[in-house]
């Protein structure tokens, strides 16, 4: 491709990013809350979580050899209409059932997106410019959460009653536009002679092997408090949703803006002292949550905690498609992604576990220290002596 139509294509894969991202913020907040309204357990929430994540466990490998196989495109287009389905189960759910049904269509579309919004994005880009384009990427998918977010808490305060149901029926809209926009815009990413090439043999690299154990570990922590943070707040504070909507809106403001900026940074740090970084300053936050005084103190720990997140899952995703070849990179995308999917599907369960039986305050002490680990290791045990000076 051409400079030109590589940008074109970058900004056509970001405006469908934006527009099937429209539900990622509202549905944070209100499904472990809807949940909860309809009678669930703390392990039952972190059932839907976890429900969803194996989803992603079973089909990321598979997704992977599809891209390196097939190509991208149509990968991309087929993810974006999974999320028609998904919203439509969302806004016809009435219960606990059909919540679990939706979130395990929403992880396969999600397997689907993800994976080959990052390999096509590596496609586009070299090792100098692609952390920057994959933290514009998720600028992208926060902008259009902050969209949706907008319509969804307005529902809640005009139409209560009704605005579950009403806003993911517009989300459903939403995402049919997204679809149609995908099949017209977006372009086949990778040549076919590389397709050409394609062979069943893929060995990981070896450095890519012990970066999957720390992407596990990491995923592992990070998804033991994401069920469980809501009700935490609600339980400490007995605040409505719309309030802690409001306590959270820096956390989407973040994601909206910083995500390009958060990327140049890790490209000058490199990948593996920028992920140390990001998951250091997420873990000390979260060791330092219980102890953290009122609401706002709690909401600017949590916005500060995501941008070590995000320059973390930057880092990450720009290191794997550097240890790829052209031939190679959904496969080694699939893998890593295997390690983060396990992490996350035992880690909500591992939460309400907690959560019920052992303490509320335990499961961020739990995660400060796991997220501690994980930067530790990066550093010690995936990290070369020349990835500083180069890709980190």
């Amino acid at each position: 491709m051409t400079p030109d139509t590589t940008l074109k294509a970058l900004a056509a894969i970001r405006r469908g990013l934006f527009l099937i991202s429209t539900p990622m913020v509202f549905l944070s907040f209100a499904l472990p809350l809807r949940a909860r309204e309809l009678g669930a357990s703390a392990l039952e929430i972190g059932g839907l979580f976890s429900i969803f994540t194996a989803a992603l466990l079973v089909l990321r490998p598979l997704v992977g050899i599809g891209l390196d196989r097939f190509g991208r495109r149509w990968f991309f287009v087929a993810a974006l209409a999974f999320y028609i389905v998904t919203n439509g189960i969302f806004a016809l759910s009435e219960d606990l059932a059909s919540l679990y049904f939706g979130r395990l269509v929403q992880g396969v579309g999600l397997a689907l997106l993800l994976i080959t919004t990052d390999t096509m994005t590596a496609d586009l880009t070299t090792a100098e410019s692609r952390a920057a384009a994959l933290g514009r990427n998720v600028e992208s998918q926060g902008r259009g959460g902050m969209a949706g977010a907008f319509l969804g808490f307005t529902l809640v305060g005009v139409v209560p009653v009704h605005a579950w149901q009403l806003t993911f029926s517009s989300f459903a809209l939403v995402a049919a536009v997204a679809v149609a926009f995908a099949i017209r815009t977006v372009p086949e990413t990778t040549e076919p002679t590389v397709r050409a090439r394609f062979t069943w043999r893929f060995e990981v690299p070896p450095q890519q092997e012990r970066l999957l154990l720390v992407i596990f570990i990491a995923a592992f922590a990070t998804s033991l408090i994401q069920p469980l943070y809501l009700i935490y707040l609600q339980d400490r504070f007995g605040v409505e949703l719309r309030v802690l909507a409001f306590a959270f809106l820096p956390v989407g403001i973040v994601y909206a803006v910083l995500p390009s900026r958060l990327g140049a940074l890790a490209q000058r740090l490199g990948r593996s002292r920028s992920m140390a970084s990001g998951w250091l300053l997420t873990g000390t936050l979260y060791l330092a949550l219980p102890h953290m005084p009122g609401l706002a103190a709690i909401a600017l720990g949590f916005t500060i905690s995501a941008v070590g997140i995000i320059m973390a899952d930057i880092a990450r995703n720009a290191w794997v498609a550097d240890m790829s070849t052209a031939e190679t990179t959904g496969r080694s995308y699939g893998v890593v992604e295997l390690a983060a999917g396990v992490g996350a599907t035992i880690g909500p369960l591992v939460g309400g576990l907690i959560y019920d039986v052992l303490g509320k305050d335990l499961v961020f002490y739990t995660n400060g220290v796991i997220m501690w680990l994980a930067a530790i290791l990066v550093m010690l045990y995936v990290a070369k002596p020349e990835d500083g000076k180069t890709s980190g």
